[in-house]
């Protein structure tokens, strides 16, 4: 059974996964979800969807995701991320290392299973956090609108649309001649209405606390608690999204998804200072994915609307063991252009 992509099954998930199907079940009523022909059962489509295996580096320096602790010197403008760092405060280091967790057995023979290890610790007893977040690259990055602050970027005279994407066709806010204020968010988008998150962690026994911080459409971050690492060997952490975290989204695509943006590490007056090694591999959503479909959704205005369609689902394809299962990409490059006379509407580019 494919646990990478899985419709409506709770039981291979292991028992947090279960958990969370049962809170959601709970929780959330069946998805009022008007078509053409009415609703039933399938506008609530609850699947587990891994949105980061650590399988790919997109880092391209061999440590996938970011660590930095509460002690670390402050970074110097256009400063490369140095993977292993150590002062006469702390010391740190992140890589990604072959294997899995024996307990997901489709990985088991999948040779390109990885898993995001972290080494640190710290000289002085306190307050200490380590915080492992993706790297500011064009796969972790987000787009967010803050029509708020649209006054404040036409009062200023010099303001630019911020460039989010190295690869400026991804971009949905390309227009220069109109002062959008976009803030630039690194992190995963977690498509779909989020019941629970969930992530493997194999701990050595040492006494930190788990957090993990997500963003809203408005931008307001919620910090959830997965609660003690302080166990031994491989274990599936998984906390509910509270009925609080607006995910409301009333147009189509969903675009107005979560975005996960970090964990942190902290430690409690218990904690010790010995060296600490701890490893972290799919984290993974309960979502529903429903998305009604109709006459035109797969007719495109331009490029970047055709970019904010594919967005979502590439998420889900790329990191799916059953990618065939999802509608295809569609290929951007021939969405249509600027209007020409004679041309009878757009061109493609």
């Amino acid at each position: 059974m494919n646990l990478k992509d899985v419709s409506k099954k709770c039981a291979p998930l292991g028992l947090s996964a279960a958990l969370a199907v049962g809170l959601a079940m709970l929780h959330s009523p069946i998805a009022a979800v008007e078509t053409a022909i009415g609703s039933d059962v399938s506008s609530h489509e609850l699947r587990a969807i891994t949105i980061e295996s650590w399988d790919k580096d997109y880092s391209n320096g061999g440590y996938g995701w970011e660590a930095v602790t509460n002690v670390d010197p402050r970074p110097q403008p256009n400063e490369t991320y140095k993977a292993a760092l150590a002062n006469l405060k702390m010391e740190r280091e992140v890589k990604l290392i072959a294997g899995t967790p024996r307990d997901i057995r489709e990985n088991q023979n999948y040779p390109q299973a990885r898993v995001f290890g972290l080494k640190f610790a710290f000289t002085f007893p306190g307050n200490n956090v380590v915080s492992l977040r993706p790297p500011r690259v064009d796969h972790y990055m987000v787009e967010r609108a803050r029509p708020h602050l649209n006054e404040t970027a036409l009062a200023d005279s010099n303001y630019r649309i911020p460039s989010c994407f190295q690869d400026q066709t991804q971009s949905q806010y390309s227009n220069p001649n109109r002062p959008v204020y976009v803030d630039c968010v690194i992190g995963v988008d977690m498509p779909g209405q989020v019941k629970a998150l969930s992530v493997w962690v194999m701990g050595r026994g040492n006494e930190y606390e788990l957090e993990a911080w997500i963003d809203d459409w408005k931008g307001e971050t919620h910090i959830l608690k997965f609660g003690s690492v302080d166990f031994i060997g491989w274990r599936p952490l998984t906390v509910s999204i509270p009925n609080s975290v607006p995910q409301g989204v009333d147009s189509f695509p969903a675009v107005k998804t979560l975005v996960f943006r970090q964990f942190k590490l902290r430690a409690t007056p218990r904690t010790s200072l010995e060296p600490v090694y701890i490893f972290f591999d799919e984290l993974r959503v309960l979502t529903d994915v429903f998305e009604v479909h109709f006459d035109g959704a797969t007719l495109d205005f331009d490029r970047p609307d055709c970019e904010r369609k594919n967005r979502l689902y590439r998420l889900i394809r790329e990191n799916a063991r059953n990618p065939e299962a999802w509608p295809e990409l569609v290929d951007c490059s021939k969405a249509p252009g600027p209007a020409q006379a004679g041309g009878g509407g757009g061109t493609t580019p």
